[in-house]
């Protein structure tokens, strides 16, 4: 079934990026070092660092958050403070599963470097960190992200259109048995109650899945195209989305939002394996708060459809941008070609999906 080709009144931001969502930035420091054997501690080094940057100084103005806990397989940082209550006080990153907690107190210390008061003569500051594991092609022991690159990550974060696939904490994830990483997407849409359009953003960090499960466009992909052989992962992987927005939403309407991330996820064939760490955040970068409803479900509607829209080509573009990468032991994950894509779409008579952008 072609899931989520009825866009009903959705369509695609200019960069078809969570930066289409005015103010939100994002910066990524990519790590690949070394060949051959693992040697635990030194390498080969296949990860990285992601920032998603929602304004210019969210402590001071901090924004709306919601959180989903899809399946609660994973080390995430900062998510029980902001799940009670309902805010974001520091940019997000993403990394793999070693460092995130050193990810975790660079943060910590870019914000203390920004508010000197923070611990001192005002409130700590609570910092967000989500991640995947990348141990199938990184070093993951050696816990080669550093500070430095997490500062250089939130220094680098831009908007405009963005690196995808392998990059930044995308660079040693694997999906449904193919090279992962990095995706992201975009809707813009009216919302009559506002008498104005909204965008809603997509970045995902893509990192679950078997070779058999996999849905593109709707449509069961992964029956009929398979990776090379190689030798399998032992675990199934996570994925993280992070969901944007410049409605004025509340910290519930936001859960509530994040929850269809998960519709999106089964769009792409994720079935939430046990040990598949999935989280999804939304943020509004609007202050304040939302109108008057007295339709609530005619308001939120069209950002639930949103979010499960582009969480599913997310996932689709973060394959189809991730070339092959040999990492640790000779561990390879093969890309994705989206020739070798396009020949099995023409031949079961499918409709190549609407995000569609290769020859």
């Amino acid at each position: 079934m072609a899931a989520f080709r009825e866009e009903d009144g959705l369509r695609p931001g200019p960069h078809r990026a969570i930066t289409d969502v005015p103010s939100v930035r994002v910066g990524h420091v990519t790590l690949i070092e070394g060949h051959g054997l693992l040697r635990p501690g030194k390498g080969p080094v296949r990860t990285g660092v992601t920032a998603i940057v929602p304004g210019e100084d969210v402590y001071r103005r901090k924004l709306a958050l919601g959180v989903a806990v899809i399946n609660g397989f994973g080390k995430a940082v900062g998510l029980p403070q902001a799940m009670e209550l309902g805010r974001l006080e520091t940019p997000i990153l993403l990394t793999n599963t070693f460092s995130t907690w050193r990810a975790a107190e660079a943060l910590v210390q870019h914000m203390v470097r920004l508010h000197p008061e923070i611990g001192i003569r005002g409130p700590t500051v609570n910092p967000v960190v989500a991640e995947c594991n990348d141990s199938y092609l990184n070093d993951i022991q050696g816990m080669h992200v550093q500070k430095e690159h997490v500062w250089e990550a939130l220094e680098k974060a831009q908007g405009g259109p963005l690196p995808q696939g392998s990059v930044g904490a995308g660079t040693g994830m694997v999906a449904f048995g193919w090279k992962g990483g990095i995706g992201t997407s975009s809707r813009i849409f009216e919302v009559e109650v506002l008498q104005r359009e909204v965008t809603l953003g997509t970045l995902v960090l893509a990192n679950y899945g078997r070779p058999h499960e996999l849905m593109l466009g709707g449509y069961p992909l992964g029956r009929h195209l398979q990776p090379p052989p190689s030798r399998p992962r032992e675990e199934q992987g996570s994925v993280i989305v992070i969901l944007a927005t410049d409605a004025p939403l509340t910290s519930r309407q936001l859960t509530r939002i994040a929850r269809r991330a998960a519709v999106g996820l089964s769009w792409t064939g994720s079935l939430h394996h046990h040990g598949s760490g999935d989280f999804a955040l939304a943020f509004s970068t609007a202050g304040g708060y939302p109108p008057f409803l007295p339709d609530e479900g005619a308001f939120l509607t069209p950002f639930f459809r949103a979010a499960a829209i582009t969480t599913a080509e997310a996932v689709a573009r973060a394959l189809l941008h991730a070339g092959t990468l040999e990492g640790r032991d000779g561990h390879k994950a093969f890309g994705l070609d989206p020739r070798e894509v396009a020949r099995v779409f023409r031949e079961k008579g499918w409709p190549l999906p609407s995000f569609w952008e290769w020859d």
